[in-house]
């Protein structure tokens, strides 16, 4: 085990819309070690990105956080400071968002845009020039080309080698890459994601990659952690949890993908993310488990540790880790 860099504990999180209270994610956890690419996997509405975002301390409006508590760097808040965790965004913790376009200001040029960065830590004013050429050289672009453009001027993947040279440019500890290579081609794709490998080696930066595509993170991280509304299922080692998927949920996702090496059939998962109550504390899978039993409506899963990873589910109480 390497050196915990960033961690999230037990963070629940609720919405309130309509006089009615819900419970959006539930009992989440989470650790990141220096050095390593993280990813955090699960379908569009299971509360990975809520759940980031409301880690630095960017809950949105009308999110409640209800319990949990961040470590980064060696300190710790409770997950309900979130203007103490916005803190971490200027000493450590930087974000890539998917729609890169949408995160430049439409009103300054790239180059620009770097150099707000670079002033935000106050960087000399004559040193800027040389570093905003070296960041854009670093994710493989050329300032003499694209400093003096606007972000409507460029392509989309340009943009999104822009979005990762300002959060390059603040010198964090902690990237949190949300879904960044979303609106691109695969060949981009491959090719910004080859990027971010290589910065996190030589900076010894971590990265936690939030992604819906299963066979994305297989490829680039170590670590994985699976999340179905709201709750977490399946984490550890990706290498274990990949060798032997114990979820039904984990197992469904990987049945999903497919392989053009060995072909197989597609089985797709039944129903949707939110499902039946969400008002009594119980695994959310179970309405769309095939396994489901009468224990699943009764409390949160266990948490069963099995090789380098642990599943919560009720299916492997009582065995033996």
């Amino acid at each position: 085990m390497g050196e915990k860099l960033f961690e999230i504990q037990n963070l629940s999180i609720d919405t309130r819309r309509g006089g009615v209270t819900r419970r959006i994610v539930e009992n989440m956890n989470l650790a990141v070690e220096r050095g390593q690419i993280y990813g955090l996997v699960g379908e569009s509405g299971s509360g990975k990105s809520i759940s980031m975002m409301a880690s630095v301390g960017l809950a949105a409006p009308g999110l409640l956080v209800r319990s949990g508590e961040v470590g980064f760097g060696g300190r710790r808040l409770p997950a309900s400071d979130q203007k103490g965790l916005r803190g971490n965004l200027s000493h450590g913790v930087s974000l890539l968002f998917q729609n890169a376009k949408g995160a430049l200001s439409p009103f300054l040029t790239t180059g620009r845009q770097v150099e707000r960065v670079l002033a935000q830590r106050k960087v000399p004013k004559p040193v800027r020039p040389k570093e905003i050429a070296e960041l854009f050289r670093l994710v493989g672009l050329n300032f003499a080309d694209l400093g003096e453009k606007y972000p409507h001027q460029i392509s989309g993947g340009q943009a999104q080698r822009v979005a990762m040279a300002c959060a390059m440019a603040s010198n964090p500890a902690l990237l949190i890459a949300d879904e960044p290579t979303t609106a691109l081609d695969v060949t981009t794709e491959r090719e910004l994601l080859r990027f971010l490998t290589r910065i996190c080696r030589q900076r010894d930066m971590a990265i936690v990659l939030i992604a819906h595509n299963l066979s994305l993170v297989s490829e680039y991280c170590s670590g994985l952690s699976i999340m179905h509304a709201g709750q977490v299922v399946e984490e550890g080692a990706l290498r274990s949890i990949f060798a032997t998927p114990l979820h039904p949920y984990t197992k469904g996702l990987i049945a999903a993908v497919p392989d053009v090496d060995e072909p197989h059939e597609l089985v797709p998962l039944e129903g949707s993310v939110w499902g039946g109550r969400n008002d009594i504390v119980r695994c959310r899978f179970s309405h769309r488990c095939p396994h489901v039993r009468a224990r699943c409506e009764a409390g949160l899963p266990p948490a069963i540790a099995r090789g380098e990873h642990q599943v919560h589910c009720v299916l492997y109480e009582g065995e033996a880790a």
